[in-house]
């Protein structure tokens, strides 16, 4: 069984991956953000949240914002697959995604405490 640190780590690790291949590859800032948002939906809600939720260590309302970010992310990416999106989705997910790696932080600062 994976850790909630594992999985962040993981999750991590290839949105850094995203950020140097799309570089290299010269992506559109579009489809870095596509890839990073689809990325972080498909992390939190197949492996990373299910341990949240699962471990009563972590403070419900982390773990409510945690998936509110994720709803509104999804929102964001939809956006982007349309012809005409707003001007100002990739900055947007950039800003909940930023949100959502906060927030994991938190998370494991209640994991370690309740390892001690």
């Amino acid at each position: 069984m994976t850790t909630l640190r594992q999985e962040i780590d993981r999750w991590e690790a290839d949105l850094t991956d995203i950020a140097e291949t799309s570089q290299t590859d010269n992506w559109f800032l579009e489809e870095r953000r596509l890839a990073e948002a689809q990325h972080t939906l498909v992390a939190f809600r197949g492996r990373i949240l299910p341990i949240l939720t699962t471990d009563q260590t972590h403070d419900a309302i982390v773990v409510d914002e945690i998936e509110h970010l994720l709803d509104v992310l999804e929102d964001l990416r939809n956006d982007l697959f349309r012809t005409v999106h707003p001007t100002d989705s990739h900055r947007k997910i950039a800003e909940t995604v930023a949100a959502i790696r906060a927030l994991a932080t938190v998370a494991l600062r209640f994991d370690r405490t309740a390892v001690r």
